[in-house]
C-alpha cells in the first residue's frame, strides 16, 4: 500500500500524460494509412486520364446518329430543290404555235429545227400578248393604267438565219422573266379604273441586263455596258444622270418623264455585263438575270410597288431604289405626238398640276368616239404627289436538280401509294370493323336544278305568314298584325302623296 500511495496521489498527472502521448501514438498510424490510399487513388486516376485518346473520337453510337441526321438534312434540302424547280417549271410554258410534241421536255435540251423556225416566225406576236398583260394605255380608246410603250419591250434578235436552240431559250426565258414583272405592275395598278388613278403611270425603261461572271469566253472588266440595254446612240451619261432615249420611228415617242435625274447605270449594280446572268457561276442550285426599270409612279405608294415586285410569280429581290419628283422643271413625257427622242417644249413648263383635276371633271370631252386621249396621258404624268423612280432587281432561276429523274420518281411513287385506311371503333366490344370498300359505297345523285328535286309525299306543313289558298286562311302559328282602320281596302291602290303648291 505504501508503494502504491505516491501513485494514488500523483495519479491525475500520470493520467494527464497518457491522455496527451495515447492520440499520437494512434495519429499517426492512422495518418500514414490514409496518405498511401490517398497516393494509391491519385496514381489510378493519372492512369485512368492517360489511357484516354487525345483529340475527337466520338463514339460508333454517336456517329450513326449523326450520319443519320445529316442523311435526313439532305433528303429535305432535295426535296425542297424539287418543290422549287417544280413551281418554277409549270411557269415555263411554251407558245401555242409550238405543237407539244416539238415543246422541249426538259430544260435547256436541244430543240428541233422545224420549233425554231416557228418560234422565230411568231417572235413578235409572242412579245406583243405579253406586252398587252401589263394593260397598257391606248391613246385611242383612253382605256389602259400604264403608259407602257410597246417598243421598249425587251426582244431577242434573231437574223435571217434558224436560230439555236440557245438563242430560243434564252428569248423564251426572257418573255416568262418579263411578263412576271410587267403582271405584277398590273396588280399594282389593279385598283385603278383611269390611268390618273394608277401606282405606276408610265414606264420609260424596261430592260433584263446580265452580269459579270465566270464564263469562258467573258472579256476583262472594265469595258463597256452590254448592248442589250446601253447604246451610245440611244442613252446618253450627263452630269444630271441617265437620260435614256428611243431609236426613231414608231407610233409612241417620247422619252422618260422626268427621270433624267434618278437613273443610273445597272453595271453599277451588277457589273460589266460579260454574259446573260449575274455573277454566274456553273453549278450552282440558281441564276441571277438582273433588271431594271425607269418609270412615274405616286411616290406615296412606292412601298406597294416594291411589295408587289417581290411578290411576283418568280423569285425577285431589289437592289436599288432612287427617286425624285417628277417633272418638277417641266420634263418630256411619254405620248403618240411626242416624237422619238424629242421634248414637247414649254408646254409642261407652263403646265398647271391641277390641270389633272380639271381633265377629270370634264368626262363628256373625254369619253367621245374617236377623240384624242392625249390630255388625259398628259394629266396621268404630272402632280404633286408623282416621282420619278428608277429600280434595279435581280430575278432567280433555279437550275433542275442532279438527280431530277430520282426525284421525280420517289414523287411518282409517294403519290401513287394507297393511305392507309384508320378503322374505326366497335362502340359494342372495343375492337375494329372494316371501312367498306369504295365499289361498296352509293353516293346519291344530286339533281342539276332545283326543277328536279322530288319533294315529298303529303301535305307540307305551312311556314309562318303563308297563305293556304284552300282553306282562305294563314298558317295557325301566324297571327296577322291588326291593320289600321283607314287602311286601303285589299286591291285599291295607295294613293299617291300630294305634291306641295308652289
Amino acid at each position: 500500500m505504501e508503494k502504491i500511495k505516491p501513485l494514488i496521489t500523483h495519479h491525475f498527472w500520470i493520467l494527464f500524460a497518457l491522455v496527451l502521448i495515447l492520440p499520437l501514438v494512434g495519429w499517426m498510424p492512422a495518418v500514414s494509412h490514409l496518405s498511401k490510399e490517398t497516393d494509391a487513388k491519385v496514381t489510378q486516376i493519372e492512369q485512368a486520364f492517360s489511357q484516354i485518346p487525345s483529340g475527337q473520337h466520338p463514339n460508333a453510337s454517336w456517329g450513326t446518329a449523326l450520319d443519320s441526321k445529316a442523311v435526313k438534312a439532305e433528303e429535305q434540302n432535295q426535296d425542297a430543290r424539287y418543290a422549287l424547280w417544280k413551281r418554277q417549271k409549270a411557269m415555263m410554258t411554251w407558245p401555242t404555235t409550238i405543237k407539244k410534241d416539238l415543246q422541249p421536255k426538259t430544260y435547256r435540251e436541244e430543240i428541233s429545227p422545224i420549233a425554231r423556225n416557228i418560234y422565230k416566225n411568231n417572235y413578235e406576236v409572242e412579245v406583243r400578248n405579253i406586252w398587252e398583260k401589263v394593260d397598257p394605255f391606248d391613246f385611242e380608246t383612253g382605256k389602259g393604267t400604264v403608259i407602257f410603250p410597246e417598243e421598249i419591250m425587251p426582244r431577242q434578235e434573231f437574223g435571217d438565219l434558224t436560230p439555236s436552240s440557245e438563242d430560243l431559250w434564252d428569248a423564251q426565258e426572257d418573255l416568262w422573266l418579263a411578263e412576271s414583272l410587267l403582271k405584277s405592275i398590273r396588280r399594282a395598278n389593279s385598283d385603278a379604273t383611269l390611268i390618273t388613278e394608277s401606282l405606276v403611270r408610265s414606264v420609260s425603261v424596261f430592260n433584263l441586263v446580265g452580269g459579270e461572271g465566270n464564263y469562258p469566253d467573258a472579256e476583262p472588266t472594265g469595258g463597256e455596258m452590254g448592248d442589250e440595254y446601253m447604246d451610245a446612240d440611244m442613252m446618253e451619261f450627263s452630269d444630271e444622270g441617265y437620260d435614256p432615249g428611243m431609236a426613231e420611228g414608231g407610233a409612241w415617242g417620247g422619252v422618260s418623264a422626268g427621270t433624267g435625274s434618278v437613273g443610273f447605270d445597272p453595271s453599277d449594280e451588277f457589273g460589266t455585263e460579260q454574259g446573260r446572268y449575274i455573277d454566274y457561276q456553273e453549278g450552282t442550285v440558281f441564276k441571277r438575270r438582273g433588271f431594271y426599270i425607269e418609270a412615274i409612279i405616286d411616290h406615296q405608294r412606292l412601298p406597294d410597288l416594291l411589295m408587289t415586285l417581290t411578290n411576283g410569280t418568280w423569285p425577285v429581290s431589289i437592289t436599288r431604289v432612287q427617286m425624285a419628283q417628277a417633272n418638277a422643271t417641266g420634263g418630256s413625257l411619254m405620248g403618240p405626238d411626242s416624237g422619238m427622242g424629242g421634248r414637247r417644249g414649254g408646254y409642261e413648263e407652263q403646265y398647271d398640276t391641277g390641270y389633272a383635276d380639271t381633265i377629270m371633271s370634264e368626262d363628256p370631252t373625254l369619253s367621245g368616239a374617236g377623240g384624242d386621249f392625249q390630255s388625259l396621258a398628259t394629266a396621268a404624268q404630272f402632280g404633286p404627289q408623282l416621282a420619278s423612280v428608277a429600280i434595279s432587281g435581280v430575278i432567280y432561276i433555279y437550275n433542275p436538280p442532279e438527280n431530277l429523274e430520282e426525284l421525280e420518281s420517289g414523287a411518282a411513287a409517294r403519290s401513287q401509294a394507297p393511305a392507309a385506311a384508320t378503322p374505326a371503333a366497335d362502340p359494342a366490344d372495343g375492337g375494329m370493323i372494316p371501312e367498306p370498300a369504295d365499289g361498296d359505297l352509293e353516293m346519291p345523285e344530286v339533281p342539276e336544278s332545283a326543277d328536279d328535286l322530288e319533294l315529298p309525299a303529303g301535305d307540307l306543313p305551312l311556314g309562318p305568314g303563308e297563305i293556304d289558298v284552300e282553306a282562305g286562311g294563314v298558317a295557325p302559328e301566324m297571327e296577322l298584325p291588326e291593320q289600321p282602320g283607314d287602311a286601303p281596302a285589299d286591291g285599291a291602290p295607295e294613293p299617291e302623296p300630294e305634291l306641295p303648291v308652289e
